[in-house]
């Protein structure tokens, strides 16, 4: 996760239930607020646990420092229970910091950029679906997203951008926080063994 310098690495196994985590995503569409305005057109995203709900950018995007923050479920958790349910029982972390809803309007985009030099494995980017014609490209490549629900680690180190070239709102979920490496250690060796015998 931290040497390999990896672009992504798809999670393999990871038995969730993506169609009523999307479902409820789309039942929240009049919540979803613009992130990180400047940064492209139709990017809009919602927290489920965080700061709060419409809080979806790093805490000095408004002026707070890292120890001041303080992450919780926002008031929109009991409008998504299967998915909070997931990241409760089913995700195996020990912490959360923010967990959000990022969402991709058609003809939308989101220009190349990244999120640091750490050039590491870090938080996992997940979609809910990925409809045909939309596309996270890295200087690595395209991310091979599956439209039915597909987890990765994702690099941010390595630029990426986004696009929606469809009809439908791509909507993948970020999840920030700390693995617990009880479980998490052998998926990531089995995910990039699996990678490797595939290759």
């Amino acid at each position: 996760m931290y040497q390999s310098k990896l672009p992504w690495l798809e999670i393999q196994d990871l038995d969730l239930p993506y169609r009523d985590m999307l479902a409820e995503a789309q039942r929240l569409r009049h919540r979803f607020v613009q992130h990180r305005q400047g940064c492209g057109q139709g990017w809009l995203s919602l927290c489920i646990h965080g700061t709060s709900a419409e809080h979806t950018d790093a805490p000095s995007a408004y002026g707070l420092a890292d120890h001041e923050v303080v992450y919780d479920w926002t008031d929109i958790q009991n409008l998504c229970p299967v998915t909070v349910d997931v990241f409760k029982n089913k995700f195996f972390y020990t912490k959360y910091l923010r967990i959000r809803y990022m969402l991709v309007e058609p003809g939308g985009y989101i220009t190349p950029h990244t999120d640091g030099n750490h050039f590491c494995l870090g938080a996992v980017n997940m979609s809910l679906n990925n409809p045909s014609g939309c596309r996270l490209v890295t200087e690595q490549g395209t991310v091979p997203f599956k439209d039915s629900g597909t987890a990765v680690l994702f690099n941010t180190s390595y630029q990426h951008a986004v696009w929606n070239d469809s009809h439908t709102d791509r909507i993948h979920m970020i999840v920030h926080g700390s693995p617990n490496p009880e479980f998490w250690q052998k998926k990531v060796t089995d995910s990039f063994t699996k990678l490797h015998d595939i290759q």
